[in-house]
């Protein structure tokens, strides 16, 4: 079964978010795949943020409205990074649970692939069921990439 879409879980802050992004459009140039960039702005830290009184309203949708302008500016940058290399490219920015809107985006748009950043250290079992970057892999309806090493993942996107 040939892979004809990726779809790649882009993580805003992260110093993975490009080099992953590479990676993804690396293997859709070689392949011949297309890439989707799904960005999710996380709407429970937002509530929790809000909950806990870090934030009045109108900076929580301050800060909410923020986080979606980077998400936009992130796709867009890894869109004109996709076009540079001739790799159809298109974005989804979603607000909700990170990991339920990645894995049904990826289920919704039929990703044979799905790659995604490196997981973080855990610090505890109990990290396991509450980590986005875990739930994503465990739930993902396809196939699962992960890029360990930025490095090379920069240097494969340079060789193309």
């Amino acid at each position: 079964m040939p892979i004809k879409t990726i779809a790649l879980a882009v993580a805003a802050g992260t110093p993975a978010a490009v080099p992953t992004a590479k990676y993804a459009i690396c293997l859709a140039k070689i392949i011949g795949a297309r890439v989707a960039g799904i960005y999710v702005v996380d709407e429970r830290s937002v509530s929790e943020l809000l909950r806990n009184r870090v934030f009045v309203e109108i900076e929580a949708r301050e800060y909410e409205k923020e986080l979606k302008e980077q998400g936009g500016i992130l796709l867009e940058r890894i869109g004109r990074m996709a076009e540079s290399k001739s790799v159809p490219f298109e974005p989804f920015l979603l607000c909700g649970a990170i990991h339920r809107m990645v894995v049904d985006k990826a289920a919704e748009i039929g990703a044979d692939l799905l790659v995604m950043g490196k997981i973080k250290e855990l610090e505890s079992r109990k990290e396991i069921f509450y980590d986005p970057g875990e739930q994503i892999f465990r739930e993902s309806p396809c196939q699962v990439v992960i890029v360990q090493n930025a490095a090379a993942a920069e240097a494969l996107y340079k060789e193309i």
